[in-house]
């Protein structure tokens, strides 16, 4: 690739991105959510725009999410009627639209059972005569039955000319002792762009200074169709020339491609199917195709769903712009580079009673060339091997483990406490690659050949939340596995990849007058005791390790616009 041209493609993604043409301001909309009366949202709904003598002016229906759009309307007055199959029409009249302006009109949908109930007109006073008792038919918010029933808040928002509250931006500054792939100071920017609540764009640039100038760019497309589909589309483009995969090999360049569409088959089923292709270059080229799909079912307070993948970094449709899955896992074995990819099939069931969630997922993984993360001094023979990749700016390496598979359960308990605060506990058995620890001396292909897939389980306890008066956000975790345990016991499950003590921390920065508003301060911890580490000598002398997730410390700022 040419190190020239992929030093533009930022800049042009960035034109490209400021060039759409904004959202006309001069109509107003109408946008909100309907759900029925245990707050759960409908599906499909069909939402009706009508004039004051109920003629329909247009329609759509609610998405995945329950959520509706009526753009472009011309300022007076107007109705929104609700309708959905088994449920009574729901309508909300006298809605003022001015020009510039945004009503969000919340829609509830009743069944005539949830709609009527005989309840005396007043309670009974112990002194009142037989006669004077009487009944009413009333609702059951205990109004007459010809007034409307409560359909959520209706917020006005007025939008002046030069605003533009879709558009979000991000700048952060970060670095410290980093992992793989991920050393230097990080000048990071983020941007988001929503056109009339069903189109959204987002915009992502990483430039890195270590050795080399590093360069990390994502440009995403998420648009929602009509009947709860949603289509999302992300580009990624990664160049990280402190990697090294020997003396003669040095710079990885990468293009990652990901597309997803998730449907709403009917209001209990929802499928989702996507893809993602790599391109990776380094000495060679390694091209690479990662399909995966799911569906979730929906009874009461209870879904079943299923899903298989092929990849750890592309599972699901509403996480393909993560930035931690972007970059290739990639090693290289033989003097060849390899991708971790595999086969990975999970069935699940998830619940909830008032503020507990119980979530049950049992799977079966395959997994080929699963990464090992390590670091060290590196001996000239093992520098030589084609079996490891080398960061040059952190001192990470990463090879290829044994090829393996595994089947096991893993169990969460998540308890909602006050104050947005929550409590999590994660039980889990499978198969991971084991490390033995050796008085001996081994080479790397040795150590490497020495891992072998056992059972073993895992623990772990999760504590998080945020302060309401502070903006405080953290996140606390502590995740015991067996000893010498080189891979997650679910190397598909992203939320198992942090092992031992680990904390993530968001703390807004409020200095009137002084700093302007957004600014925050981040601190990202992995592995802080440096547990978990396979060290080893090697046949010259030198130390190398092998670990799970060797210890990473950030910190950082950032600020929002």
């Amino acid at each position: 690739m040419n190190r020239r041209f992929s030093s533009f493609v930022p800049i042009l993604a960035l034109l490209a991105a400021l060039s759409l043409p904004a959202h006309a301001l001069n109509d107003g909309a109408v946008t909100g959510v309907v759900r029925d009366v245990k707050g759960t949202p409908q599906v499909g709904a069909l939402v009706q725009l009508l004039r004051p003598d109920l003629s329909v002016i247009s329609e759509t229906f609610t998405d995945d999410h329950g959520h509706y759009d009526l753009p472009r309307v011309l300022p007076g007055i107007y109705g929104v009627k609700a309708t959905g199959s088994l449920f009574l029409p729901t309508l909300r009249e006298n809605l003022h639209i001015t020009a510039s302006s945004r009503l969000i009109v919340n829609l509830t949908l009743n069944t005539l059972y949830e709609a009527f109930r005989w309840l005396p007109a007043q309670p009974r006073q112990a002194d009142e005569p037989q006669d004077d008792w009487t009944w009413t038919l009333r609702l059951s918010a205990n109004r007459p039955l010809l007034r409307m029933l409560e359909d959520g808040p209706l917020v006005v928002v007025s939008e002046a000319e030069g605003q533009n509250p879709a558009l979000k931006a991000r700048v952060t500054i970060r670095g410290g002792e980093s992992g793989f792939g991920d050393g230097g100071v990080h000048h990071g920017f983020e941007m988001r762009r929503s056109n009339d609540d069903t189109r959204q764009l987002i915009l992502r640039a990483d430039l890195s200074q270590s050795e080399d100038t590093a360069l990390n760019t994502v440009l995403g497309y998420e648009q929602q169709l009509a009947h709860g589909r949603t289509l999302r589309t992300v580009g990624a483009f990664v160049d990280r020339p402190e990697i090294a995969g020997g003396p003669d090999v040095q710079g990885l360049q990468a293009m990652v491609l990901r597309g997803a569409e998730t449907m709403s088959l009917t209001e209990a089923i929802e499928v989702e199917a996507g893809n993602e292709i790599e391109a990776v270059h380094m000495g060679t080229t390694e091209l690479a195709s990662h399909p995966f799909a799911g569906i979730r079912m929906r009874a009461g307070d209870a879904m079943f769903s299923y899903g298989i993948a092929t990849a750890p970094g592309a599972q699901q449709a509403d996480a393909i712009d993560r930035a931690n899955t972007l970059p290739p896992a990639i090693a290289e074995r033989n003097g060849r580079l390899v991708l971790e990819h595999g086969l990975h099939q999970e069935l699940a069931y998830s619940t909830s009673a008032g503020k507990l969630r119980v979530r049950v997922t049992a799977f079966h993984d395959r997994l080929d060339h699963p990464l090992v993360s390590g670091g060290g001094i590196i001996s000239a023979a093992d520098w030589k091997s084609g079996n490891l990749l080398y960061d040059s700016s952190t001192g990470a390496l990463e090879a290829a483990g044994t090829n393996f598979d595994s089947d096991g359960v893993v169990a969460e308990l998540k308890q909602l406490l006050p104050d947005d605060m929550w409590i999590s506990v994660k039980l889990g058995t499978g198969d991971s690659l084991m490390m033995e620890s050796s008085a001996e001396a081994l080479s790397l292909n040795s150590a490497l050949s020495s891992l072998r897939p056992r059972r073993t389980g895992m623990v772990s306890a999760i504590y998080g939340g945020k302060l309401q008066h502070a903006g405080t956000q953290w996140q606390a975790s502590y995740q015991w596995q067996q000893e010498g345990a080189l891979t997650a016991v679910d190397p598909f499950d992203p939320n198992l990849r942090n092992p031992y003590l680990s904390f993530y921390l968001r703390q807004p920065i409020r200095c009137r007058g002084i700093l302007p508003n957004g600014m925050e301060a981040l601190i990202d911890v992995r592995n802080l005791l440096a547990q978990g580490y396979r060290p080893f000598v090697t046949s010259d002398g030198s130390v190398l390790y092998f670990a799970q997730a060797p210890r990473a410390l950030e910190g950082g700022l950032s600020f929002s616009f």
